[in-house]
C-alpha cells in the first residue's frame, strides 16, 4: 500500500504531461487552444455576420427571388396557409407559404402549364434539418408560363397544398388580389 502512495504523484505527473501534449502542435496539424481562439476571432468579425433575410416587400421581380413576410399589397389570411397573387409586373406571380422560418417552403422560380392551369412546385426541405416551430410567411416570385391570359381567371395549382383561382388585376401595374388555399 505504501508503494502505491509513492507512485500516485508520478502517475499524476505522467497524466498531466499526456493531457498537455494534446494541446500542442503535432505532425498531424493540431493547434494550440490559443491558436484556435485567435483564428476563430479573425474569421468571424462583426462585419461578417450573416445578412438578415431579404424582406418580401423589397424583392426584385425575377424568377426565384424570395424573402420573408408578405410583399406590399398582399394581406395575410387569418390562419396561415399557401396562396398566390399576380405581381404588379405582367408574367409573374407571388407565391406565399407559411411555416418554419428556418425551414421555409419555397416555390421553384418557374411554373409550368398543365392544360390551362398554372402549376407551381416547391423545393423539398432536407429531412434531417432541425426546424423551428414558429409561423412565418415566405414569398417567392414565380415566372408564369408563356401564353397565360392574365386578363381572365387563372387556376394555379400550388403543389400538394391545393389550388387557387387568381382573378385579373384591378389595374395594370398593381398587385393582384391574393387567393389562399382553404385550411382545414
Amino acid at each position: 500500500m505504501t508503494s502505491l502512495r509513492r507512485l500516485a504523484p508520478a502517475v499524476s505527473l505522467v497524466a498531466l504531461l499526456a493531457l498537455t501534449a494534446c494541446g500542442t502542435d503535432t505532425d498531424s496539424g493540431g493547434t494550440t487552444p490559443t491558436e484556435e481562439s485567435s483564428s476563430a476571432e479573425e474569421t468571424t468579425p462583426a462585419e461578417e455576420t450573416p445578412e438578415a433575410l431579404p424582406d418580401a416587400a423589397d424583392l426584385t421581380i425575377e424568377a426565384g427571388a424570395n424573402g420573408v413576410d408578405l410583399p406590399d399589397g398582399i394581406d395575410a389570411p387569418s390562419n396561415g396557409g399557401t396562396g398566390a397573387a399576380w405581381t404588379a409586373e405582367d408574367g409573374y406571380l407571388y407565391v406565399v407559404t407559411f411555416g418554419s422560418s428556418t425551414c421555409p417552403t419555397v416555390a421553384e422560380g418557374e411554373a409550368t402549364l398543365e392544360g390551362s392551369d398554372v402549376v407551381v412546385t416547391f423545393e423539398k426541405v432536407e429531412d434531417n434539418k432541425p426546424c423551428t416551430m414558429d409561423m412565418r410567411a415566405w414569398t417567392t416570385v414565380v415566372k408564369a408560363p408563356e401564353g397565360v391570359d392574365e386578363s381572365a381567371d387563372v387556376t394555379v395549382k400550388l403543389d400538394e397544398a391545393g389550388s387557387v383561382v387568381l382573378t385579373p388585376r384591378a389595374a395594370a401595374g398593381q398587385v393582384g388580389e391574393a387567393a389562399w388555399v382553404e385550411q382545414s
